[in-house]
């Protein structure tokens, strides 16, 4: 079952807005929010731009982040949360992950708990490498084995040759692919840009996320959004970031 936070003010996936299923708002525990000021003022601009919601999926990479597990992941969440509800800002917030690939994540997840987006089977993975890795697909088949859905996280942003045959041969597999907004606007670099517009063409995103960070770069990436709207459509925006996050954390709605 999807996540609840029992005394969560709004049951955002019924009332009309973006959801974010990708962002760094947890203050202080890896390279997004950096304290609660920063939060809060990350989440009022969410609510401007017209967000009713965020998954909250820090780094899930124990050489880095070897405190950021599931469990604290879902603590924190909750305590973010409540100072949202002790200041009267109606903004739901769900627990998750970005789960880095690695050689040797199986054995981790084994030994630790598969960092879910919103209590649901849902997964965000990440990997940076310069050649596509064996173990990246040794990873995500283990995860799909084990009756989880793996999402890919902004896969425009890898700079690797035959991408796109990577790409097709995961969501022939059942991987789905999630895009960052921010790189419609170039600064991820002229390849991700490049890459993001084909894969949005070529309707391969199953997802976009702002995959938010601290409130001073939220400009940018919401102007990606308002470019995705301008070159693909409303409609485009509608599926990927109000449609299918639903998905995720209303299932049944």
């Amino acid at each position: 079952m999807p996540f609840t936070d029992p005394a969560s003010p709004l049951p955002a996936a019924s009332i009309a807005g973006w959801i974010d299923i990708h962002s760094h708002l947890l203050p202080g525990i890896d390279d997004g929010c950096q304290d609660l000021e920063e939060s809060l003022a990350s989440i009022t601009q969410l609510q401007q731009a017209g967000f009713v919601g965020s998954i909250c999926t820090p780094h899930v990479f124990p050489q880095m982040f070897p405190q950021n597990t599931a469990e604290h992941i879902r603590g924190w969440t909750a305590q973010l949360a409540g100072q949202l509800r002790q200041r009267g800002i109606a903004y739901p917030l769900w627990p998750g992950g970005e789960l880095r690939l690695f050689d040797g994540v199986i054995d981790w997840l084994k030994a630790n708990e598969v960092p879910t987006l919103a209590g649901s089977r849902y997964v965000l993975t990440d990997f940076w490498e310069p050649v596509w890795p064996k173990w990246v697909d040794k990873a995500l088949d283990w995860l799909l084995s084990q009756g989880y859905q793996p999402i890919l996280a902004h896969p425009e942003r890898l700079a690797m040759a035959q991408l796109p045959q990577h790409l097709e041969a995961l969501t022939q597999r059942g991987v789905l692919l999630q895009g960052n907004v921010r790189c419609m606007t170039g600064e991820d670099g002229y390849l991700a840009d490049q890459w993001v517009r084909r894969f949005l063409a070529e309707k391969r995103y199953a997802f976009l996320a702002l995959d938010a960070h601290r409130p001073d770069t939220l400009a940018s990436r919401l102007d990606g959004l308002a470019m995705v709207t301008q070159e693909f459509g409303p409609d485009t925006t509608r599926k990927l970031l109000h449609d299918a996050p639903r998905q995720i954390v209303s299932p049944d709605a």
